[in-house]
């Protein structure tokens, strides 16, 4: 215990040395037809949690209209599936996971995505655990985001870029800076959710109940 704070209040100081972050051995899937997200989703129930993130098209001027979200990057142990819903006629499996109770979903920032999709698609999601809210019980530091998460348990520098970040999501092809980056954002929690899991055992004890009965 006493080694996580020690980590979580010399965060700012460890980002120079570290190596950059990657997804490891994953392979990325990207998705843009019904038939491959029913097989993509068919897969995905499998694993015991998922990393989870979504992008939109950015907006620049004041009062414009958001297209809402157009990407949702999902994250397992050995892939990373990033599903164009935008070009995706049945979206039927991707909301039926979002919304199922018994898939765990790992993220950050939680509170931005369940609005937008609950505003484009009416649904809510289920089953989620937001690692800030993780480390607000653990430390008092106001804000950790991936980038810290990346940095404090893995010891590694999740890089950032803003012009991607910035980019337009909504693309038939996606650039290979923007495959990287989204990948990325879903496939960090979930590292760091697994490295809590084998290294911070203590840390079960503030997880939501549905979390703890899948590793009792």
């Amino acid at each position: 215990m006493i080694k996580l704070f020690n980590l979580i209040d010399n965060s700012s100081s460890m980002e120079s040395e570290q190596n950059s972050y990657t997804i490891g051995n994953r392979t990325i899937e990207v998705i843009n037809t019904s038939e491959q997200l029913e097989e993509a989703m068919n897969s995905i129930s499998l694993a015991p949690f998922i990393g989870f993130d979504s992008e939109q098209k950015p907006t620049f001027k004041k009062g414009q209209t958001s297209h809402g979200v157009c990407l949702v990057q999902l994250a397992t142990a050995s892939k990373c599936y990033l599903i164009q819903i935008k070009q995706i006629k049945n979206l039927k499996p991707l909301i039926d996971l979002l919304e199922d109770d018994k898939i765990i979903k790992i993220g950050t920032g939680l509170k931005g995505d369940n609005e937008a999709l609950f505003k484009q698609f009416g649904l809510r999601l289920k089953s989620t655990i937001d690692l800030e809210n993780v480390f607000k019980k653990l430390s008092s530091v106001n804000q950790i985001g991936a980038k810290k998460a990346a940095s404090i348990i893995l010891n590694e520098k999740l890089q950032k870029s803003k012009n991607i970040s910035r980019s337009n999501w909504e693309n038939s092809d996606l650039s290979d800076g923007q495959i990287k980056y989204a990948s990325e954002d879903a496939t960090v929690v979930y590292d760091v959710m697994n490295k809590i899991i084998e290294e911070y055992p203590f840390a079960m004890n503030i997880m939501p109940t549905f979390f703890q009965e899948q590793y009792s």
